[in-house]
């Protein structure tokens, strides 16, 4: 994830996380920092700036006596949609009356999916500024987690059969 924050002091500076490997980049006024340790950075000048959070938590930079964020956390309606393809899959796939409608594999199968695509979606919907957008991109995951616990569901039956 790419952002980027404009400081009266210090000018662009523009931070890159990745989500999955949570290396990080830092630049401030199109200068490359170099890192030091897992949390240090050095301009040319040889000033230091610490990172600390992640992805997850919100990235904050102190420099110079100053905290700059840099990436927000999380927010709590956020982690409702992610968690919504677990809790709806663990629900459907444990109440025997639903499943004879339209069957889902749930248990540890379905739970290990269902988590699989709340945390793709928590990684998704966090590059996105927009709520109605975060909606309809976890109304689609729901959707696909739902249509990967049927077929998986199905595929089961089948053999059973």
């Amino acid at each position: 994830m790419k952002s980027v924050i404009n400081n009266e002091k210090l000018g662009e500076i523009v931070f890159e996380e990745s989500a999955w490997t949570g290396k990080k980049k830092i630049s401030i006024a199109g200068k490359p920092l170099t890192k030091v340790d897992k949390t240090t950075y050095k301009t040319e000048d040889e000033k230091t700036a610490t990172l600390s959070g992640n992805f997850i938590q919100g990235c904050k930079m102190t420099f110079e006596g100053e905290t700059i964020e840099l990436t927000p956390s999380v927010k709590w309606y956020e982690y409702l949609l992610s968690i919504l393809p677990f809790i709806f899959i663990m629900i459907w796939g444990n109440i025997a009356a639903l499943c004879e409608i339209v069957p889902v594999v749930g248990g540890a199968v379905g739970g290990l999916i269902s988590a699989i695509f709340s945390c793709v979606n928590l990684v998704i919907i966090k590059r996105f500024k927009q709520w109605w957008l975060k909606l309809i991109i976890s109304i689609i995951t729901l959707g696909l987690t739902f249509l990967v616990c049927y077929l998986i569901a199905l595929a089961i039956l089948a053999i059973a059969a």
